[in-house]
């Protein structure tokens, strides 16, 4: 009986460890399970649109600091100072008379504010002259006054006259030197300065004209009116004319 026992229980322990490597054997030869990997959904065309959207950003952004370069460059060239102000001769703007009682001083010797004027006058005058000063006093006190009233007007108008002619002739100078300066300008800025400065001569040259002309009309009917004054000293020098014929009475 033991030995039976003994027998049968080799028996199950082979049979335990039989079917215990089976089970291995099961399990090394079962075929494993497949991973399934989760990948993303890339969208080609839409990053197809997007890339290109982002191409003409670009491109926009690109034209838009062209645009802006373009427009700081013309606003350089129409802002600040190109000293062509500094081509004129600085000819006087007010060289002449703004009323009658500045015309009548500087015909008598007044030169105030007009110096040139003045000493055009002071030179006609004396470039005038047939009397000597001894002469003139020899004369009466109204043919004295007259005398020297005509050599004034007369003097006057000669200053006026040269006086405009030299200022005219300074302005038309400036006036082509800046019209020469335009073709070397650099930029517009340059050339709008030389076409207000040419504006601006032209201007006060029209206005120079204007107020001469007025300004020897005065003259020329002061030098009227002294033309009249001769005449009545004559006439009271003479007489009446009809007297003049009339019989000395005998003595």
């Amino acid at each position: 009986m033991g030995r039976s026992e003994d027998r049968m229980g080799r028996a199950a322990m082979r049979l335990r460890r039989i079917g215990l490597l089976s089970a291995c054997c099961l399990a090394l030869l079962s075929p494993l399970p497949v991973a399934h990997a989760q990948l993303a959904v890339i969208d080609v065309a839409s990053l197809t649109q997007l890339l290109a959207q982002a191409q003409t950003l670009m491109q926009q952004l690109q034209a838009a600091r062209t645009q802006i370069a373009q427009a700081q460059t013309l606003y350089q060239s129409m802002t600040g100072s190109r000293g062509m102000q500094q081509l004129l001769n600085n000819v006087p703007l007010n060289y002449l008379p703004v009323n009658w009682m500045q015309l009548s001083g500087v015909a008598q010797g007044n030169a105030g504010a007009y110096p040139a004027l003045a000493a055009g006058v002071s030179n006609a005058l004396a470039g005038n002259a047939v009397l000597t000063p001894a002469q003139l006093t020899a004369l009466s006190a109204d043919e004295r006054t007259t005398v020297t009233d005509q050599r004034q007007s007369v003097a006057l108008l000669q200053g006026l006259v040269q006086q405009a002619l030299s200022t005219s002739s300074g302005r038309f100078a400036d006036i082509e030197q800046l019209v020469r300066t335009i073709p070397t300008a650099l930029d517009q800025k340059g050339v709008l300065e030389l076409q207000a400065a040419i504006g601006s001569e032209l201007a006060v040259l029209q206005n120079e004209q204007t107020k001469l002309q007025v300004l020897y009309q005065a003259a020329a009917s002061d030098e009227l009116a002294n033309g009249q004054k001769v005449r009545e000293l004559v006439i009271a020098g003479h007489g009446r004319f009809a007297a003049r014929f009339e019989p000395t009475p005998p003595q």
